[in-house]
């Protein structure tokens, strides 16, 4: 809920804020977020959303239940 995995052929430091831009599936018009870099293990790397909404918040609660761990 609070954030997102990625996998990035760059190198980027923890504690680095980014701009992410992606469509959730179902979305008419891609999001664009502010992340904070929290985890990284070789380029796959764990951002932690800064600025997600509420109705952004809303979306991903009713979309992630159906999803299965990738770990």
């Amino acid at each position: 809920m609070a954030g997102i995995g990625v996998l990035i052929a760059e190198e980027l430091n923890l504690g680095e804020v980014v701009a992410l831009a992606f469509a959730p599936p179902g979305s008419s018009e891609p999001w664009e977020l502010r992340a904070v870099l929290r985890h990284r293990r070789g380029y796959h790397y764990g951002f932690e959303f800064l600025s997600l909404s509420g109705q952004q918040g809303d979306v991903l609660r009713k979309y992630l239940p159906g999803l299965e761990r990738a770990d």
